[in-house]
């Protein structure tokens, strides 16, 4: 088994293997450090590398997992080696990288009343409370006869970029700006009128949001009436460009991923404007955002994008434009492409050699990239 090319994945925390093998239609395996001892030995030899969590192998490529506090530039060449293939010396050296990584948030709920948040990366949990009177209207909107423990439930909520108390006292800020008083109040109210069974299935009303509304004083005010509006649609737009320029960047951030909810062209300017906010969380929400539209109109843009100060901002244009750059992108990818940062630049060049090739181009830049480089003395 030989590798035939690395590429980047759109996870910066994964790289895929792809091999000169395959392995039958419908089988896959997942590969873990606990479970080494039932993997190939080339399996085996590339999850003893510190860094590397996890291997899943289908068909013809690999998906390597690592921790995103080490360095792909140093990653891929043990990699390599666990292969056969020769590369120069590798150099250990573990790089702590606490600005790629990304956050899962979670967040704990009972009855559609919020209890605590979960933090969690490649390798630590962080948990946040809530404050105490939303542990007193989760104690009374328990009924006499429920199994608390049950019926709590961990909602997936994404994930931030950032560091842990940043991101937690974030989201509980926001969880206090979006559950005020009154709407516990009635949020126990419903739990003691409703069985938990039927509770679980009872949306809650959700309502449009006007501009007039956004010039409420109280920034958690503003925020909770854009928490519960109904689903963005086009007519929205004029009241999320105001959203925009709210002085509070958790109404920014928001704002911005209704806009990514509307798969229309007309949203892309308001995305353009939220990709040059002030905050990165805004500017990282609105590269994800283009991302996932994919509209190739938007290339201008993601490439004046390859210079921001986020590496992560940085990388999701360079993948962008992998997928959908043209000839036009090409001066800014060039100017970019030797990046300081591995995975941006490794992204970059990618993107040249697509443009400049077409699809089948994917040449030799996995191998020039994962070679391994003594470090400045």
């Amino acid at each position: 088994m030989r590798i035939k090319a690395i590429e980047p994945t759109p996870s910066p925390n994964t790289m895929k293997i792809i091999l000169d093998q395959e392995l039958p239609m419908g089988k896959s395996r997942n590969y873990k450090k606990e479970t080494a001892q039932d993997a190939p030995t080339i399996i085996q030899s590339i999850l003893k590398i510190e860094g590397i969590k996890g291997v899943y192998h289908v068909a013809d490529f690999l998906a390597v997992e690592r921790n995103a506090k080490y360095d792909w530039k140093e990653l891929l060449p043990q990699v390599r080696k666990a292969f056969g293939e020769k590369t120069d010396k590798i150099v250990k050296v573990n790089k702590i990288d606490e600005h790629f990584g990304e956050i899962k948030v979670e967040i704990q709920m009972f009855k559609d009343i919020p209890l605590q948040v979960k933090l969690t990366d490649s390798s630590a949990e962080r948990r946040f409370g809530m404050p105490e009177y939303f542990l007193k209207a989760r104690e009374e909107a328990q009924l006499p006869d429920e199994n608390y423990i049950l019926l709590r439930k961990w909602h997936n909520q994404g994930v931030r970029y950032g560091d842990f108390d940043q991101i937690g006292q974030e989201v509980v800020e926001e969880l206090i700006a979006a559950y005020p008083k009154e709407r516990l109040e009635s949020l126990v109210i419903k739990a003691q009128d409703t069985p938990s069974q039927i509770a679980q299935k009872v949306k809650r009303a959700r309502k449009k949001v006007t501009i007039e509304e956004l010039n409420h004083p109280d920034w958690q005010i503003r925020y909770q009436m854009l928490e519960q509006m109904d689903d963005p649609e086009l007519e929205d737009l004029p009241m999320l460009e105001k959203a925009l320029l709210d002085e509070k960047p958790s109404i920014r951030r928001l704002a911005t991923v209704y806009l990514g909810m509307i798969k229309d062209k007309e949203v892309l300017p308001l995305l353009y404007k939220a990709l040059r906010d002030k905050t990165v969380t805004v500017r990282r929400t609105a590269g994800d955002c283009l991302s996932d539209l994919g509209f190739p109109d938007a290339a201008e843009e993601m490439a004046k994008a390859l210079k921001d100060t986020s590496k992560l901002v940085r990388w999701r244009a360079a993948m962008f434009l992998f997928e959908a750059g043209d000839e036009k992108s090409l001066p800014a990818l060039k100017e970019a492409e030797n990046d300081p940062e591995f995975e941006v630049s490794m992204q970059i060049k990618m993107a040249i050699e697509r443009i400049e090739g077409g699809e089948e181009a994917k040449g030799s830049v996995w191998k020039q990239m994962t070679e391994s480089r003594k470090l400045d003395q």
